[in-house]
């Protein structure tokens, strides 16, 4: 089969919707089938809005026998303000193209009309307009397109980032899918109860290879960056959303309490992150702010670390946590639905409130005082990453809705 994934961002970009595409782009073409990703030039969040972050070359290039086409985002702000205005029409389709915080990306409608193609998969959410552009050519095509929507539900009681993930359009777009792939059964439920049809909405995970992300050289991380006491880990986008400064803050209070521990922030950064800690009143004697880092930094730094610290509110499953779990660390983490659905309290990571500093500051001493209960916490969560998150195992629930068979089990759909 010719397969056409359409996302936001793409390899080399280090997030983990990226990471799961490109596992799973890897897992097809192994599997016989020719896959190309379609994606924009962006590399920094920021970039999507306005022209001036971070970005990459739009063309083509080759990873691991997959074609990428980078396509340019448009910036013209009076083309996105026109968008806006029809974005007030009742019509999803409209709202689909239009509603914040869609973007015109150039070439990419055309290119996808001249592509061999069997099937579309698209995501993540809430880039509505990239996902309506795969899902309509599909259905002009009359072949399957799947979702992985990522939905992002945010806190128990707060609205704040759930309302971009579940609006009634996103909801009728992905209603136009043969099937949606979630990430967890609360993804699953959530979104069967605000409309999309549970005969499509199914439950297929993700996954990691631990042996890849695993059995890193400790000491090599320690002895590059000057770091022998223990290591508190940040790993993946710094943002608010994201727990980021909220974990800044709970070391702050530890540091102040006489805390040797260091705290290791890894990854790409947002300019509202860069803008809090340059900001902030004092220098951090025991932070270390890496950029995004390469596979073998990542590996020993995971290696190197006690424990991870990945309170975010803006998670579907939580890859980051697996490839914790793999290294045997335990994690921290916000306490959301989705991450209860992960973790085991106690067991093999803690929940702590989204933005308590000080529960968070709490939580990290209780694991760093405690060597053996970190140690316990780690194993088990090992244990659960290698028996229900490997690839292996989560590739084998995937790729049945990628053969031709799964459309005669799918409900016909089409765009009108």
């Amino acid at each position: 089969m010719h397969i056409v994934f359409v996302v936001p961002r793409f390899y080399p970009y280090p997030g983990g919707y990226e990471n799961y595409v490109l596992e799973l782009a890897r897992s097809l073409k192994s599997a016989g089938n020719t896959v190309a990703i379609f994606t924009t030039n962006a590399f920094d969040l920021e970039y999507f809005w306005i022209d001036g972050p971070r970005s990459l070359p739009a063309g083509r290039e080759s990873l691991d026998g997959i074609d990428i086409y980078r396509f340019p985002i448009c910036h013209r702000r009076w083309r996105r303000r026109a968008g806006r205005l029809l974005a007030l029409l009742p019509q999803w389709r409209l709202k689909a193209q239009f509603a914040p915080p869609s973007f015109r990306v150039i070439g990419l409608r055309e290119a996808l009309s001249k592509a061999p193609v069997d099937l579309i998969h698209v995501g993540s959410l809430p880039y509505n307009r990239l996902m309506y552009d795969g899902i309509w050519e599909a259905r002009r095509r009359g072949i399957p397109v799947l979702s992985t929507p990522c939905t992002h539900f945010g806190e128990d009681t707060n609205e704040e980032i759930s309302r971009h993930y579940t609006q009634k359009f996103q909801i009728a777009m992905l209603n136009q899918c043969n099937f949606v792939l979630a990430l967890t059964e609360v993804e699953r439920q959530r979104l069967i109860g605000l409309g999309l049809s549970p005969h499509k909405t199914v439950l297929t995970g993700a996954g990691i290879d631990p042996v890849e992300v695993s059995n890193g050289n400790s000491q090599a991380f320690r002895t590059k960056h000057g770091v022998q006491d223990p290591i508190v880990l940040h790993l993946g986008m710094k943002a608010l959303d994201k727990g980021s400064i909220c974990v800044v803050d709970s070391m702050k209070r530890l540091w102040r309490e006489g805390s040797q521990a260091w705290l290791v922030l890894a990854g790409p950064s947002s300019l509202s992150f860069d803008e809090y800690l340059g900001a902030s009143d004092s220098k951090f004697d025991r932070l270390l702010n890496l950029g995004p880092v390469s596979h073998e930094e990542k590996r020993d730094l995971l290696a190197a670390s006690s424990v991870l610290v990945q309170p975010s509110r803006v998670e579907s499953l939580g890859l980051v946590c697996l490839e914790a779990w793999a290294n045997a660390k335990p994690v921290i983490v916000a306490d959301t639905a989705v991450m209860r659905e992960l973790i085991e309290p106690g067991g093999d990571g803690l929940l702590v409130p989204f933005g308590d500093s000080k529960a968070l500051a709490s939580a990290i001493q209780e694991l760093l005082d405690n060597r053996d209960n970190r140690v316990e916490m780690g194993l088990q969560g090992q244990q659960k990453c290698v028996s229900r998150f490997s690839w292996d195992t989560v590739v084998e629930r995937i790729h049945p809705y990628f053969k031709g068979e799964s459309r005669e089990r799918s409900e016909s759909t089409s765009v009108r």
